[in-house]
């Protein structure tokens, strides 16, 4: 067993990271990965001034005094329509009909709105003042030529794909949303509903990793539990390899006989059990299979929904959106005041679910939830974290702590 702190075995995840290759995806296929190139606008968008609602294209000194008592007439002189290649040349005292998004004539500087006009065909009645520009999107009121509109490691949702889509791509270069199955393994799990003769334990864990890495922007595959039987084990890990970036375990890395995990993941491939300084939480495990050409790292958690929990927060997130491609791996921290006395351990890393507010000067304040024993009810009132140690700490009232949110 090898014994290390936070700080190193995040390192030695990292090292044992392959983050897959960039893929050039159809635009419909990219929606959840994260992009692997600029998306720049090659030219102004728009090109030149369109219109921003429908009516009539005008010069807008032509409707000056024009009120509902005494409009504007002006001669229609045609109807402006996309499959015209240029705008045609508009000419004093007419107006042309325009519709929301095309070009506007040369010589018009205003676009009136139809409910200020008398909808005229041949000739029209303006009945209000507009002021040049009214109604109009100049060029370049999207975007500047050369001007990146998505940057590179962005994670691409539905506005970045609208974006890709004016942009007239097709097909974009993308880092692939990683697979990672998350498998729970121990004899005395269930799943949530079911029972057995001498009844169970309800399977929870998992459903909160799975839930963690899709937060943190893969896509999940969660297996049902699995016995602590080292043949069905090896089966049911081998089933997932094909379709798996990672692999999340939990559960399973006791020293008892019926603890399998560090067997058969070390007959798979390279595998150790690490001891490791963070708190709640000691037993986790770090190890590597090889399939075909493609190396799936394995992270092995503690079976404990607050060990797990904190061990996917210390250093299995950041491994999560490092396969990603995302360039922002750590979540954001902040500080705070705490409201009551806790003590940290010395020699490890404590991870401290609280609750966040504010004191009566309006500052943030935290209370911390449970001890080193957290139930589950403690991890679902959380709002943070605090990270403490591994020098050891009393923290007081009043004192200044960091913290992390704790969700999306």
């Amino acid at each position: 067993m090898t014994e290390r702190s936070l700080a190193a075995h995040r390192d030695a995840v990292a090292q044992a990271l392959r983050p897959g290759q960039v893929l050039d995806v159809l635009l419909a296929d990219a929606v959840g990965a994260t992009l692997a190139e600029d998306l720049i606008a090659p030219a102004p968008m728009p090109a030149g001034p369109v219109a921003a609602r429908d009516g009539y294209a005008v010069l807008a000194s032509d409707t000056i005094d024009a009120g509902p008592d005494r409009p504007a007439v002006l001669a229609v002189s045609h109807d402006v329509t996309f499959d015209v290649r240029s705008p045609r040349r508009h000419v004093r005292r007419a107006a042309a009909r325009i519709p929301s998004g095309a070009p506007v004539p040369w010589g018009a500087d205003a676009v009136v709105a139809l409910a200020d006009t008398d909808r005229g065909v041949a000739r029209v009645g303006i009945t209000r003042t507009v002021q040049p520009g009214e109604g109009v999107r100049p060029a370049g009121f999207d975007a500047a030529s050369g001007t990146v509109l998505v940057a590179a490691g962005t994670r691409l949702g539905p506005r970045q794909v609208a974006v890709a889509a004016a942009l007239g791509r097709v097909r974009v270069r993308v880092q692939p949303v990683p697979r990672v199955v998350v498998m729970a393994v121990g004899d005395e799990l269930i799943e949530p509903g079911s029972t057995r003769t001498g009844g169970g334990v309800p399977e929870a864990t998992t459903h909160m990793i799975a839930a963690l890495a899709q937060e943190a922007g893969a896509k999940p595959y969660r297996v049902g539990a699995v016995p602590d039987d080292a043949l069905r084990l090896r089966d049911a890990l081998e089933d997932q390899l094909v379709r798996a970036d990672m692999i999340i375990t939990t559960g399973g890395l006791s020293d008892g006989p019926q603890d399998t995990v560090a067997e058969v993941l070390s007959r798979l491939g390279e595998f150790e059990v690490v001891d490791l300084q963070l708190r709640p939480g000691r037993r986790h495990g770090l190890g590597m299979i090889t399939v075909g050409e493609r190396q799936v790292p394995v992270i092995a958690l503690p079976g404990s929904p607050a060990a797990a929990a904190m061990g996917f927060e210390a250093y299995v997130r950041r491994a999560v959106r490092v396969l990603c491609g995302h360039p922002n791996v750590e979540r954001t921290p902040f500080k705070a005041r705490a409201r009551k006395r806790w003590i940290a351990q010395p020699g490890v890393v404590t991870g401290m679910p609280v609750i966040v507010d504010r004191d009566e000067s309006g500052a943030l304040a935290v209370t911390p939830l449970g001890s080193e024993d957290l139930s589950l009810a403690d991890l679902s009132g959380a709002d943070a974290v605090v990270w403490s140690g591994p020098e050891p700490r009393i923290v007081h009232a009043g004192d200044e702590v960091r913290c992390t949110v704790w969700g999306g």
